[in-house]
C-alpha cells in the first residue's frame, strides 16, 4: 500500500482554486463587457451652440442700443430736455449691464466675446428718440428676449434662460417709462433713477427695499 503524501491531497485543491479564480475572472470579464458597450452608447453632452451664438448678438445689441441713449441723452440735454436726458442715462447704464452680463456668462463657457463694432446712429428730435426707444424695448420684451429664453430652456442652458428672463424684466420696465414720457410729450418731473447692478432694472423711488426683477438690495443700487 503507497504512503498518503501531502504532495497528492494538495494537488486537487490547488485546481479548485484556479478552476474558482478562473471562473471568477470570466464573471467579472462578462460584467464590464455590457457596461463599457452600455457607456460607448451613450450620447454625448453637446454645447447649446445657439444660445452661445444668441449671447453673443445680445451683447452686440446692448452694446449698440446702450450707446444709442447715451447719444439721445447728450442731445436731450442740449434742448433742455433735461428730465428725458437723465432716463436715458439710467436706461443706457441698465442696457450696458445687460452686456456685461451676456459677455461675463459667454467667458464663464470659455467663449471668447466677439467685439463690438460702433455703427453710425443718427439722433433725431427728442419725440423721435422717444418713439425710436418704445419701439425698440417692445421689440426686445415681446419677441425677442422670450424666444432666446425658450431657446436657453430647450438647449438645457438654465443660465442664459435666466440671464434673458431678467433682461426681459427690465426691459419691460424701460417700455413703461419710456411709453409715460413719449405720452406726456418729453414733459415729465426730473428724478433719480436707481439701476440694479445685478440686472439692471430701472427703479424710480429710493423707498424700494429691493430689486422687483432679481431682489438685490438697495444698498447695491447705483444712482443715476
Amino acid at each position: 500500500m503507497k504512503a498518503h503524501t501531502p504532495q497528492a491531497s494538495q494537488k486537487p485543491q490547488r485546481f479548485t482554486r484556479t478552476l474558482f479564480t478562473v471562473v471568477l475572472s470570466a464573471l467579472a470579464l462578462s460584467l464590464l463587457v455590457p457596461l463599457s458597450g452600455c457607456k460607448k452608447n451613450e450620447p454625448k453632452q453637446s454645447q447649446p451652440e445657439i444660445t452661445l451664438q444668441n449671447l453673443q448678438s445680445a451683447y452686440a445689441r446692448e452694446m449698440r442700443i446702450g450707446r444709442e441713449y447715451a447719444l439721445f441723452s447728450k442731445k436731450a440735454e442740449r434742448d433742455r430736455y433735461g428730465a428725458i436726458a437723465n432716463l436715458y442715462r439710467a436706461v443706457s447704464r441698465s442696457e450696458q449691464i445687460h452686456a456685461e452680463m451676456a459677455a461675463a456668462l459667454l467667458r464663464s463657457k470659455g467663449v471668447e466675446v466677439k467685439p463690438f463694432t460702433p455703427d453710425s446712429i443718427t439722433v433725431g428730435s427728442v419725440m423721435q428718440t422717444l418713439r425710436l426707444a418704445v419701439s425698440d424695448e417692445g421689440l426686445e420684451s415681446e419677441s425677442m428676449y422670450p424666444n432666446l429664453a425658450r431657446t436657453a430652456e430647450l438647449e438645457k442652458f438654465p443660465e442664459a434662460a435666466e440671464l434673458f428672463r431678467r433682461t426681459l424684466d427690465a426691459d419691460k420696465r424701460h417700455v413703461e417709462l419710456f411709453k409715460d414720457a413719449l405720452g406726456k410729450g418729453g414733459i415729465i418731473v426730473r428724478l433719480h433713477y436707481y439701476v440694479c447692478p445685478t440686472c439692471g432694472y430701472v427703479i424710480t423711488s429710493d423707498k424700494t427695499g429691493e430689486c422687483p426683477g432679481c431682489h438685490t438690495k438697495k444698498e447695491k443700487f447705483e444712482k443715476i
